[in-house]
């Protein structure tokens, strides 16, 4: 079987894994002036595709050359996993069944961030979506799902795994249906809802809020890009955190307990209990290296 795959991001990696030995071509982003250096870097996923030695090209625009670059390595099927592009008409004409892997119950949270705003919303039932790629973002028919569960302590990067154990095999599943003809799946039912990218606002932590949200932000959020909130003037990414079973009578923002090995930061409602963060331009660390280095105090404010 001849397999292009369509990916841009760390979360399409082990799906490429899965399917290399049938992958003719990895179709991906452009590289990105990246680092205080503007050097331009290859995305994750053509890093990945160079190391493993299969056949990758970085399209910005899809134009003619690019059409007869897929075309040529006869294709039975396109997967896509986590693209961030719309696939032009003439080039999905190219096989029977393109499909895409879409970590959620659709027509819920189509777009681009789907697990993050699944979890900031504190959604807990989800599923693993295999539908057909057509023009409309995320709108194909549903060829096969299946219901999982994010778990209230999950984070983002918990569920990318979680999403990985189940993708894997439900594609393998839904290419043996296509292969078989069978490429008709279920209308998707309901109002769609959409999960736009995640940006730099969104990724500020504000204390007024009450501590469930803050709390899903925070998890949704980790390992990458991370959560952030100012400490002394200094950026500081939050990683792991806890809702904290604490009577607060401080100002959203308010540091109002520090342990041994974690300490509470007051929000609009409730607290936080904080147990990995990062201080700008260093590495993660853990709270208690956090509170020994920084003599963090009772009363101190976070924002």
């Amino acid at each position: 079987m001849n397999i292009v795959f369509f990916g841009s991001s760390e979360f399409s990696i082990p799906f490429i894994d899965a399917f290399k030995e049938d992958i003719k071509l990895v179709v991906t982003s452009p590289d990105k002036i990246r680092g205080r250096g503007k050097i331009a870097l290859p995305n994750p996923v053509k890093d990945f595709a160079q190391r493993e030695h299969l056949p990758v090209i970085t399209v910005s625009k899809f134009k003619d050359q690019e059409y007869k670059m897929i075309k040529s390595t006869m294709p039975d099927i396109f997967i896509v996993v986590s693209y961030g592009k719309i696939i032009p008409q003439d080039i999905l004409s190219l096989v029977k069944c393109p499909i895409n892997l879409h970590p959620s119950k659709l027509p819920l949270y189509r777009g681009a961030a789907p697990i993050e705003r699944q979890i900031m919303d504190g959604v807990e039932d989800s599923a693993v979506s295999i539908i057909r790629v057509i023009k409309e973002l995320d709108a194909g028919d549903i060829i096969i799902e299946e219901p999982f569960k994010i778990l209230p302590y999950e984070t983002k990067g918990d569920v990318e795994k979680k999403i990985v154990e189940i993708g894997i095999p439900l594609l393998k599943k839904a290419i043996e249906v296509s292969s078989n003809g069978e490429c008709d799946g279920m209308k998707q039912e309901g109002t769609a809802i959409y999960a736009i990218k995640i940006t730099k606002d969104d990724e500020l932590i504000v204390w007024s809020f009450d501590g469930l949200n803050i709390f899903n932000k925070i998890r949704a959020l980790s390992p990458k890009p991370g959560a952030y909130t100012y400490f002394r003037k200094k950026i500081i990414k939050i990683f792991k955190a806890e809702i904290a079973n604490f009577v607060n009578s401080r100002p959203p923002g308010a540091v109002t307990n520090v342990f041994k090995d974690c300490f509470n930061i007051a929000c609009g409602k409730g607290c936080i209990k904080i147990f990995e963060l990062q201080i700008e331009g260093g590495k993660r660390i853990s709270a208690k290296d956090f509170i020994n280095g920084f003599k963090v105090k009772e009363g101190e404010s976070f924002g």
